[in-house]
């Protein structure tokens, strides 16, 4: 699920240092998997915004999925009997059609 993180330069005193120890902070200690981040500004602030997943939630799912066999999805077309012996689709040649 994503989430939501927002940094103001206000609450720091307009500090360059302390906002990005703050922001540098929080990732160390949430490891997130940023998706998007913005800076905008609001009067004379600066506004950081973040869409991130947690690396726990990511890190259990990753988990749930290999335990119960599914690694990255492809499981099930591998698992699939496939057969050279099958018939091609009608609409997919077998040779490509020869060039002129």
């Amino acid at each position: 699920m994503y989430r939501f993180k927002g940094f103001d330069s206000a609450q720091c005193g307009d500090s360059m240092s302390v906002l990005e120890a703050l922001v540098n902070a929080w990732m160390e200690e949430e490891h997130p998997r940023i998706r998007h981040m913005g800076q905008s500004m609001r009067g004379d602030h600066i506004l950081l915004s973040f869409v991130y997943e947690e690396s726990r939630e990511l890190e259990q799912r990753v988990s749930t999925h290999t335990q119960a066999g599914v690694t990255g999805g492809f499981q099930r077309i591998f698992d699939d009997d496939y057969s050279e012996e099958r018939p091609t689709s009608p609409r997919i040649p077998a040779t490509p059609p020869p060039m002129h």
